[in-house]
């Protein structure tokens, strides 16, 4: 970024040098000298113009380079950090507010430095280059020059740091804010509308928009005030200097030449600021992703790897624990299974079984103490690794049935895949059979066996599976329990049902408070 910075003042010098220099040119060829006094002015009036536009071009090529590159090395640091604490995170990232984060805001934080942070560099440098051109020319105009140079470059950003800055932080903040209700109206609008209550939900949303509306109409008033303020320091250095220029021009010999090279210098000099200004007023926004994306990497990770887990002690155990969305409403669990062993856990519709696998798996914040080999699930960042499950709703990708079962196992071969599928009897699938969006050419019981096939192709000790004999006939479903079973000896199985699986080592009754 410090090249594309040098660049940006380069070509910000360049239109300096180019003015600077075709007013000496063409206030010299007013007064018809031979054609050779005019030759360096003519090569310097070349040399600013093209070189003004190649830095110019070449600032733009650098520093969205480096733009792109920083971009692709922070998503994939944020993929990293991510995909370490999937656990921790899942409950957040089904927040409109979490996923405008990571989305928004990553991009965001690097208009900042693109935006807000290169053109600021490149207009000190460039109007310190102006000034050291107004000394040349004529020390005089640094009356007027040097005080217009301070209030560009410092009065004004401090007002927008403390007042424009705070204003856009806060219309993001509002923002995010209506991320967040909005994913929650989306996801509930139908039964707002079937049980009355869309007037509630629509009118928070229409609280919001009002609240941001109101921020940026007083960002926006305080903007075009400003706006104001620089464009009179603008008009008051180009003013005072041609005046000074005039009345010095009257008392002495001044060669018109400086006259106008004097005049012409105010009218480029602050080009950078007018580059600088219009993202500057909004930069609150970017440095809240700044902040944002900052404050997330930098999140400490105080997990415990599944590798620092002996393979001999996987053994779970559930301290009244209960599992929640938001408010608990479920009775305190206390079970334990050890390695190899079967638990099947049993409960009403509605009791809170599959809430419950969530939290096993990692997926819900959960109250109790709820331990793998000792070690609270909360606490073990890679725990896909150690648990492999097929909730009550698996996505199926619009695919073909190879890739949804290699999200189990990525390098499985087709042998093994094959075999799963015969296993589960879902040979009528071809592999490379799309099973379209969401799986809906597809019916429910292979869905279901589809999902149940990827935690069985998973090399996870523990295996969690959440109705996985749901929508199937009673014969089908004898034969799924008891292949199930013989593939997951010498690895714990947990299975969620509310009916049927009659072989176990232990069994869970569960219920709501």
């Amino acid at each position: 970024m410090a090249v594309a910075t040098a660049l940006g003042a380069a070509a910000l010098m360049g239109g300096i040098g180019l003015t600077v220099s075709s007013a000496w040119l063409i206030t010299m060829a007013a007064q018809h000298p031979p054609i050779l006094v005019l030759g360096v002015s003519i090569v310097m009036v070349r040399f600013f113009g093209i070189s003004r536009s190649a830095a110019r071009y070449a600032e733009r090529i650098v520093s969205h380079e480096t733009v792109f590159r920083r971009l692709t090395s922070l998503r994939v640091n944020l993929y990293q950090k991510l995909a370490a604490r999937v656990n921790q995170l899942t409950h957040d990232l089904n927040s409109g507010n979490f996923v405008k984060a990571i989305v928004d805001d990553v991009e965001r934080a690097q208009e900042y430095q693109l935006r807000v942070v290169l053109p600021r560099y490149a207009a000190f440098v460039s109007i310190g280059f102006g000034i050291i051109v107004s000394l040349w020319i004529f020390p005089l105009t640094l009356i007027f020059i040097l005080p217009g140079s301070l209030i560009l470059l410092l009065f004004i950003p401090k007002i927008i740091s403390s007042r424009c800055s705070v204003i856009s932080y806060e219309i993001e903040e509002a923002e995010n804010q209506y991320a967040h209700q909005l994913s929650n109206a989306t996801y509930g609008i139908t039964e707002a509308v079937l049980f009355g209550y869309q007037d509630l939900v629509l009118g928070n949303l229409h609280n919001l928009e009002a609240k941001i509306l109101e921020l940026e109409k007083r960002l926006l008033r305080l903007i075009l005030k400003l706006q104001a303020l620089s464009v009179f320091v603008f008009g008051l250095v180009i003013v005072a200097s041609a005046e000074l220029m005039y009345e010095q021009s009257r008392v002495s010999a001044i060669p018109s030449v400086k006259i106008a090279m004097a005049i012409f210098l105010p009218l480029v000099i602050f080009e950078g600021i007018t580059i600088w200004y219009p993202n500057l007023f909004i930069s609150g926004k970017l440095l809240r992703a700044q902040i944002s994306v900052d404050e997330f990497l930098a999140a400490s990770d105080d997990q415990t790897p599944f590798a620092k887990l002996s393979p001999s002690a996987h053994e779970v155990e559930l301290k009244g624990v209960r599992v929640a969305w938001n408010e608990h409403f479920m009775a305190p669990v206390s079970c334990t299974v050890k390695p190899g062993e079967i638990l099947v856990i049993r409960g009403k519709s509605g009791s809170g079984k599959s809430t419950l696998a969530m939290g096993i798996l990692g997926l819900l914040p959960y109250a109790g103490e709820m331990t793998i080999g000792g070690i609270e699930v909360r606490d073990i960042s890679d725990i896909h690794h150690l648990i492999s499950g097929s909730l009550q709703r698996g996505h199926i990708f619009n695919t073909s049935l190879r890739e949804n079962l290699k999200i189990g196992k990525p390098d499985a071969s087709d042998a093994e895949l094959q075999r799963m599928c015969d296993l589960l009897e879902l040979n009528a699938i071809d592999l490379d059979s799309v099973l379209g969006e969401l799986g809906r050419p597809i019916s429910g019981g292979e869905a279901k066996r589809v999902g149940v096939a990827r935690a069985l192709l998973s090399n996870a000790p523990i295996v969690l599976l959440d109705e996985p004999t749901e929508h199937l006939d009673a014969g089908l479903g004898a034969r799924i329990e008891e292949r199930i079973a013989r593939e997951c000896i010498g690895r714990t199985l947990i299975v969620i049902t509310h009916s049927g699986w009659l072989k176990s080592d232990r069994t869970v009754d569960i219920a709501r408070e």
